[in-house]
């Protein structure tokens, strides 16, 4: 087992309000999509652009950060907080969804901005593209390297800088799912145009659910910390899931002239609730669990997917969405939006006083989950 030792974030310095961008907007959104997005659970999030409004609005991007720029900022202050000697620290583990070039990935490129705070000849490892579960992997790459190398330390970063790459919105108006659905079976839309109209609704949802943020977690075999373990997976357990969540790096869409496009498709609430509550499950079966039940810890920090997403996995769960137990994930996705690789993090880093186990769940693209026990060892 390995002890988190400190643990810290780092945001943009702007932050826009849902209600903000709706209002911006409110002139092309139906009352129904209005409804939706009010659903989301979202109250603000922060960006790197700083004209993030007006970019949806069809204008260039105005960025006053980066993903790399958060990765390093988030990697200082856990350092400084933990106040130890960074010489101790052998291994870096950097994630990201949203890198800002394809090369070099965003362990090196850390590792570039941060001369005089890490060593040159600490090991890297960039593990880009693994989507909202990897944290929990990215602390198992650690574990690893720690069993070998006693008395090192690692740090774990997950950064990501989403608004960027979310589509400007540029058509007259957006309706509703339900309301293209009925649009459908009164012939008022042919299936291609259904298609696109629903694929653009997607695009109206993921401006307001994600949102951009760094975290940043040391992690050593001290104790008297709180200590990961034990940890479960599941990818794919259905072959069609595989393509629930897609990035494509070249776009066909009119609007994204080339750029990346992100698919969600509409059965992403019900398999990443069972993805979740499955490997939840999992891991408190393990024969080196300090729990075998849910209602034995003190906090479940789940994956910021939605609140229907976190609603749907509570639900599974047997948790109140109001119980204390699951407070610190809907403040974060209030707060901050969907940080992806990065949402749990937050949680930990947020986190009060330990007391008792606490449990942590992601799951996103691949598609594939982990869940994993932390508690005092």
């Amino acid at each position: 087992m390995i002890n988190l030792l400190s643990a810290a974030t780092s945001v943009p310095k702007t932050v826009f309000r849902t209600s903000e961008l709706v209002g911006s907007l409110m002139h092309k959104l139906s009352p129904e999509l209005i409804n939706t997005i009010g659903a989301l659970g979202v109250d603000q999030r922060y960006s790197v652009l700083d004209n993030y409004p007006e970019f949806l609005a069809g204008k260039p991007t105005r960025a006053t950060s980066s993903t790399t720029e958060l990765g390093v900022a988030a990697t200082e202050r856990c350092i400084h907080q933990w106040g130890g000697d960074p010489n101790r620290i052998g291994l870096l583990v950097a994630a990201t969804n949203t890198p800002d070039q394809m090369l070099p990935c965003l362990a090196s490129e850390i590792m570039g901005k941060t001369h005089g705070l890490l060593s040159r000849s600490l090991r890297t490892v960039s593990m880009q593209a693994q989507g909202c579960s990897v944290l929990l992997k990215s602390i198992e790459v650690a574990q690893w390297y720690l069993a070998a190398n006693p008395g090192k330390l690692a740090i774990v970063v997950m950064a990501e800088s989403h608004t960027p790459y979310v589509a400007p919105l540029l058509r007259d108006e957006y309706s509703g799912y339900r309301e293209l659905a009925r649009m459908r079976k009164d012939q008022k839309l042919t299936s291609e145009q259904f298609e696109q109209q629903r694929l653009d609704t997607t695009f109206v949802i993921q401006s307001m659910l994600f949102g951009d943020g760094a975290v940043a977690l040391l992690v050593g075999t001290e104790e008297g910390k709180p200590a990961f373990g034990p940890i479960a997976h599941l990818t794919n357990d259905l072959p069609n899931d595989m393509n629930l969540l897609t990035m494509v790096s070249n776009s066909s869409h009119p609007f994204l002239n080339g750029r990346p496009q992100y698919f969600m498709r509409p059965n992403v609430p019900a398999r990443g609730a069972h993805y979740a509550v499955t490997t939840v499950k999992n891991v408190l079966e393990h024969p080196d669990s300090p729990v075998s039940d849910i209602q034995e810890v003190d906090d479940c920090l789940i994956h910021t997917g939605s609140k229907k997403i976190l609603d749907g996995v509570c639900s599974q769960l047997d948790l109140h969405p109001d119980s204390s137990k699951v407070h610190g994930s809907y403040q974060v996705l209030q707060r901050y939006g969907n940080l992806s690789s990065a949402s749990t993090g937050f949680m930990l880093a947020e986190k009060g006083e330990w007391s008792g186990p606490a449990i942590v769940v992601g799951f996103g693209v691949g598609f594939t989950a982990s869940a994993g026990i932390m508690h005092f060892n």
